[in-house]
């Protein structure tokens, strides 16, 4: 379909489809040496802001987008209690239908969050949930499925690991005593929870902090708070890889195929540092061999920049000072060469992608602590609706449900993601997608006909 769609445009137009971004936009240089770069629509106006933390203070602030255009307000204190955020989750602990914020902070490590107290972007004091030195990772879940976020949080000392949960006790952040889940020799130094092998459970996959022959595993959610024997998906031979560790991972669909594959980043003895990524064969919790992506020490996370429907590369490297972004070249999981966003910042530690001006494309934002700078780049991708002859209609919209889209063409593929760039639901062959579970605001709508051809429409659900 992508070869279909490349060949209609270049009959239609001679311009390049691949997304060209404009030039820096300077959102602030107040917050002193920002590490943190998140967007998130923090007063629920619809418009996507960022929230970041500055080296300097240890304050956590947000800056509004004020007209949905990506013109930003002044900073906003959120937390002035000084903290080194390890990790930081939009949820709502207390039930009542806004999004708080949950955090791991270092030194001290403890989990704490911050109640929204208005869904405007008002947050209360820190509340410190658990004390614990050894947490090195917290994520919300509802394990008990009483409607509720409870916590699980992984824990590693010198000699063990193990993986716990809290359980929310009155829908109002209140959390009980630690449950273990699992315990064993290996220590964790990431966890996520992601359903592996697709039974709508989600499982737990870690991989091990130990430097020699590091591995990358997961646990089968069994239910009822029960998980199954650790599952080796990859693990380095040490002999062979001279003292491999994995040192990330991430799970996302390379190939295009549908299906969701893991990506590791390692660093051996001599500080090699390599990324590879491995095919997940049938969603049962079964991975193909080691292909490699990249062997440079940028930093990543995958978006669709150039609206083809696949995962392009985001990068961005603190020691070259530099933002850039890769194609994703096809079906076969390969990259193009990196094409620079920008070389304007100065130690760059955050790069992430949103729509921050509502036209359905992706842009980048990034913090970067040498020069104090908060920025935005405009993706500039010439919109392929500007070039198709399908025409569609979609009604109703606002919607509450069911979304029904009338083509000239019939329809291969609806595809819903929200403005962070994160898919909420894709359908096949269908001209209807029901949204009734999707959490009101606003929301882009992918569609591809039988043609290949792509259009984006943003949609509202009330």
């Amino acid at each position: 379909m992508k070869t279909k769609l490349l060949i209609t445009l270049s009959i239609l137009c001679t311009v390049s489809v691949f997304a060209q971004f404009g030039s820096q936009q300077i959102i602030s240089t107040v917050t002193e040496k920002p590490y943190l770069s998140i967007p998130f629509d923090i007063d629920n106006d619809g418009f996507i802001d960022v929230l970041t933390a500055g080296l300097e203070t240890h304050k956590m602030s947000w800056y509004r987008n004020l007209d949905g255009l990506g013109n930003f307000g002044p900073e906003i204190i959120i937390n002035e209690t000084p903290v080194y955020y390890l990790s930081i989750d939009f949820v709502d602990l207390d039930n009542d239908g806004d999004k708080d914020i949950l955090y791991l902070s270092n030194n001290a490590r403890y989990i704490a969050w911050l109640e929204n107290l208005d869904g405007a972007g008002s947050f209360g004091p820190q509340q410190i949930l658990v004390v614990q030195d050894f947490i090195t990772s917290v994520i919300p879940m509802d394990m008990d499925n009483d409607g509720d976020q409870d916590l699980v949080a992984a824990v590693s000392n010198t000699f063990s690991g193990w993986i716990v949960w809290y359980e929310n006790l009155d829908g109002q952040g209140t959390l009980g005593e630690e449950n273990l889940l699992i315990q064993n020799v290996d220590t964790y130094s990431q966890m996520s929870l992601i359903d592996i092998d697709n039974d709508s459970k989600l499982d737990i996959v870690a991989i091990d902090e130990v430097y020699s022959q590091g591995k990358i595993f997961w646990y089968k959610n069994l239910g009822n708070a029960t998980f199954g024997p650790m599952q080796i998906i990859y693990q380095f031979v040490w002999v062979q890889s001279g003292g491999t560790n994995i040192v990330e991972f991430q799970y996302a669909d390379v190939n295009t195929d549908g299906k969701k594959d893991m990506v590791i980043t390692s660093v051996d003895d001599n500080s090699f540092t390599a990324s590879y990524w491995l095919e997940n064969l049938d969603n049962q919790g079964n991975f193909g061999d080691l292909q490699n992506i990249t062997n440079t020490n940028d930093q990543y996370f995958f978006y669709d920049f150039d609206n083809d429907s696949d995962n392009d590369m985001l990068l961005w490297n603190r020691y070259s000072d530099k933002i850039s972004w890769k194609q994703n070249e096809g079906d076969e999981g390969n990259f193009g060469l990196p094409i620079i966003i920008t070389t304007a910042v100065d130690f760059p530690t955050d790069a992430k992608a949103a729509d921050f001006d509502g036209d359905g494309l992706l842009d980048v934002i990034s913090a970067s602590i040498g020069d104090n700078k908060l920025a935005w780049y405009k993706n500039n991708t010439l919109s392929i609706s500007e070039n198709e002859i399908a025409n569609y209609k979609m009604y109703p919209n606002p919607t509450s449900g069911v979304l029904h889209i009338e083509s000239t063409l019939p329809i291969s593929q609806l595809s819903v993601f929200n403005l962070l760039g994160q898919s909420i639901a894709t359908k096949q062959n269908i001209n209807q997608i029901d949204l009734s579970k999707a959490e009101a605001g606003v929301y882009l709508l992918k569609i591809e006909d039988a043609n290949g051809n792509l259009k984006t429409h943003k949609i509202v659900k009330e």
